[in-house]
Order: structure tokens, then sequence, then C-alpha cells
């Protein structure tokens, strides 16, 4: 009888837990805890839902990422971009930049892009950007892009020239080395040996001028007796003066306010003394956030430099992969930030294909995705990217690195991995890359305009990024077939166009034949 008794006092009790279980929840929070419970459970699109449902009722920053991280894992790559543009920005209204920055490189990894370009008769002299003033800079090419090489003193014969390297066909626009500023009387004030040999070669030089001394004793007297080689060895000078001053290991980035004054005297000095010389001012590609306050400003800087590089894992972590982060994502930033004033130079750029991370693995074909991805990515959709300079170095065993731990280095050479090699050869069968300085590229890629012409074919290439590698590419103009390249840079011709009303139409399968990408574009001819 107890027992029955005791069971009926906890009847409504039970009923009560039954239906609270039972009840939608009614507040974002709510929401949100049951989407986390889902996706706990492996139940994404009931996750996605209640996340959905949360930011409606409360967008919050916490929110809008909850839902971006679930559409990530239900591979609604576009809507997981949106959400985390939204989450960004709401971060940074309220002064959080370090999360916004954060989150807008997590979104990046997931945009996904299809453009078509068409190759179209390159200016006389450089365009400004849409908005900008046209203001070319000192040694910028009218149009293409300069390619350039690491190859330092290692790289003389014993008769002073550069030797050559038959893989690449002959030497490229520009070579590039470090060199250490000093004191008059304490060394070699000019790397005179080297520039010449490039002069020999027809190449021009990329110098990377780093401080052997603290800035506070850098004078117009230390730097005069550089300038003036400078100018007598007659060749054109890419002078990147104390780069990456946005990383906290290098001395010359502990005062921004001196590093600008100093930067500052350079640019004077050498437009003074020597005319052939362009200063080049280079973050690398991290910690984006600090750089303004090392600018010197527009009439101090002729080129806006960048270091950026595409390795396996972040920080040699082997449980922190890389492979679908892109270099294309720091030179976005600087891009849009400098390039209205200034061309841009990537002034180191190397894919790895072997990390000391993990050195029984090689990373061969991701190394030339990558190489492709950066070079067409800057020639495609960044046409002030005038020159890019690739580190061919294998960072494995240079003593130059030895400080480093084993798990941070890799093999960044360009002539030691056959894939690299094959990508790179390409680009120089292309109009748009310049293995010579002084010229200009014949043809640009333009994006498909709105309007283009019905009287002759046009030759194209295709800009295309996705989450998953492409595994087949097809194109099609109003429905029918055209054939287009596998690799970057989707090479296409189209044939004569009917005036009127066109759409090119962009689809990308994966390995499992899934459709990851569609992109259609309306046009006209006429």
């Amino acid at each position: 009888m107890r027992a029955m008794r005791r069971s009926v006092l906890l009847l409504p009790l039970l009923i009560g837990s039954l239906s609270t279980a039972t009840t939608s929840p009614r507040s974002a929070d709510q929401w949100y805890a049951q989407g986390r419970a889902q996706a706990r459970a492996g139940q994404w699109t009931a996750a996605e839902s209640a996340y959905r449902q949360a930011t409606t009722l409360n967008p919050t920053a916490a929110n809008w990422r909850a839902l971006a991280d679930t559409r990530v894992q239900l591979r609604d790559y576009d809507g997981a971009v949106q959400a985390y543009a939204q989450a960004a920005g709401l971060a940074r209204a309220r002064g959080d930049l370090n999360t916004a920055r954060a989150t807008d490189l997590i979104a990046a990894r997931y945009r996904q892009e299809g453009q078509a370009y068409l190759l179209t008769p390159a200016p006389l002299t450089p365009e400004p950007l849409p908005g900008c003033v046209a203001r070319p800079a000192r040694l910028e090419p009218a149009s293409g892009i300069l390619l350039g090489r690491y190859a330092d003193e290692q790289a003389l014969t014993s008769t002073g020239q550069l030797r050559a390297e038959p893989g690449l066909g002959g030497p490229l626009a520009v070579t590039f080395r470090y060199f250490t500023l000093r004191a008059p009387g304490r060394g070699e004030v000019f790397p005179t040996r080297w520039v010449r040999a490039a002069r020999q070669a027809g190449m021009a030089v990329h110098i990377a001028l780093e401080p052997g001394m603290p800035l506070r004793q850098i004078t117009e007297q230390t730097l005069v007796p550089f300038a003036k080689a400078a100018r007598a060895s007659g060749v054109p000078v890419y002078l990147r003066f104390a780069g990456e001053f946005n990383d906290p290991a290098n001395e010359w980035s502990r005062d921004p306010a001196l590093y600008r004054a100093k930067f500052r005297l350079v640019h004077s000095v050498m437009r003074r003394h020597a005319p052939n010389v362009a200063l080049v001012w280079m973050p690398m590609g991290t910690r984006l956030d600090v750089v303004g306050s090392y600018y010197p400003g527009a009439d101090a800087v002729d080129w806006v430099g960048l270091s950026a590089y595409a390795t396996p894992f972040r920080n040699g972590n082997v449980r922190d992969s890389a492979l679908n982060d892109s270099p294309l994502d720091a030179l976005d930033v600087i891009y849009r930030r400098y390039a209205c004033a200034h061309p841009i130079q990537i002034s180191e750029f190397a894919s790895s294909s072997r990390s000391g991370a993990q050195p029984a693995t090689g990373y061969g074909t991701f190394a030339a995705a990558k190489l492709r991805e950066t070079y067409w990515g800057a020639a495609l959709k960044y046409p002030r990217v005038k020159n890019i300079n690739w580190l061919d170095l294998n960072m494995l065993g240079n003593p130059y690195v030895q400080p480093r731990p084993l798990t941070r280095r890799n093999d960044y050479r360009l002539i030691g991995s056959p894939e690299k090699l094959a990508a790179f050869r390409e680009l120089l069968t292309h109009p748009t890359f310049l293995s010579r300085p002084g010229s200009g590229a014949a043809l640009v890629p333009q994006a498909l305009p709105a309007t283009v012409s019905s009287g002759a074919p046009h030759s194209g290439n295709l800009w295309i990024k996705t989450v998953d590698a492409p595994a087949r590419v097809t194109l099609s103009l109003d429905g029918q077939p055209v054939p287009v390249g596998q690799t970057l840079p989707y090479a296409f011709t189209l044939g004569t166009l009917d005036p009127g009303a066109h759409t090119l139409t962009v689809t990308v399968h994966n390995r499992q034949g899934e459709v990851i990408l569609t992109r259609t574009t309306p046009f006209s001819a006429q």
C-alpha cells in the first residue's frame, strides 16, 4: 500500500518530466544547448537547425560560430562562410579584432571560388585598380609578373658567373639573396660580385638587406656606401630593408616608430643616390594585425612585399594539418590594404615537398598544387602582384636554419622536386609570367566582363578554389561543353560568339564524382 502511494505521488513528476523533454526550446540558449547535444551525438542536420534557431532569436558571435562549424560538418561550405562572416563582423564591431581576424582565417579555408578570366591585350602603362590614383611605382612592369628565385653567393661559379639551372631553361627575371648591412669599415658594403654576375645574366636583383647593428645606429653615413655601390652596379635593385618586422624574433621589431623613421631614412638615401633602387616594405604572412603601426607612409614605400609559405603542418605539429591552408589568404589581406598605392612583391614564397615533422612522407603533389595555386591565383585575382620570388632552399639540412627545431624545417627546393619543377616550368609558357626584367606581358587575364566582342575566339583561364581537391572540371557555354584543362590555370577557348546573351558555367567534381562547386556567369556578346 505504501509502495502504491509512493508511485501515485511520483506520477505527476514523471509526467512533468516527459512534458519538459518533448517541449520545443523557447529561448536562444535552449536552442543552443539542444544544438550542442545533437552535435555531440553526430546529428549534424538537427544541430544545424537548432543553431539556426539560436541565431534567429539571438544573433551573437558565439551562435553564428557554432552554426558555421556545424555547416562545415555538413559540407555546406558556402553557408559556413556566410555564418563565419557574421561571427567575425560581430567580433569586429565590439573591438575584438584578434577574434575577428582568426575567424576570417578559418572562413578562408572553406571559401570556394570559380571564376572565368579572358586573356586581353596588356596596357602600355600600369593600370590603377578601380578607385585608385594612377601612380606607377619605380621598377614596376606595365603588366605581368616577374619570376625570381633565391640564389646566393654559393650559386656563383669559380669564374664569377651565376650557375645555370638547365631545368629552368635559362635565367629568370630576378635573382634573390640576403645581405647584412654593416657600418662602413666593418665588412663588404655591397654584394658586388654577386650583382655583377646577375647583370651578366641579364637579371634584376632582389636584396634582403638585414641590419647587422641596432636600428638606432643606422645613419646616412651607414647607408650611402651601399647606395652608391647599388647605383654603380647598373642593375634594377628591389631592396627589401629589415623585412618581417612583425616577427618578434627580429631586433628591428621592437620599436615601430623607430622602424618607420629608419625606413624613411633608407628611402631618402636611395632616392638621392641610387635611382635604380626600388624600396620594398615587407611583413611576414602572420601577425598581420600589427603591420599598420610599422608602415612608413606611401611616400616612403615603392613596393609592398610579403613572405608566405605552404607547409603540410602548422608550426611543425603533425596534429595540426595545413593542407587546406592557402598562402593567398595572407596575400589577400595585404593586397586589400596596400595595392591601391603600391605594386605587390611576394618577396618569399615556397611550398614544402618534405617536412621535418614527418620526414618519411613525401608531399610533392601537395607542394606542386600550392605552387600552382599561389602563382596562378596571383596572376588571375591580384593584378598588382608584379614580382614573385621562390626561396629555393632545403631547410632540412641547411646550416643557416639549424637553430630551428627539425619539426619546423621544410624542403623548399624547386629544382630538387620533379613535381614542383614541372609546375613551375608551366609558368614559363604563359604570357603573364616574365622571365626577363624590363619587359611586359603581351596578354593579361581579365575577369569575364559583362560584354565581350563577338568577332573572334577568346582564350582564357579559370580560377578554381575548392575544399576538396578537384578531380574533374567541366565548362559549358549556353549548355554546350567547352574543352578545358584539368589543372590550374584550366585553359579554355571560346569560339566565335553569336551576338546576344550567353552563360558560362563551371562545374567541379571531387574524386567520388560528387559536384562540389557550380558557378554560372551571364554575359553578352556584341
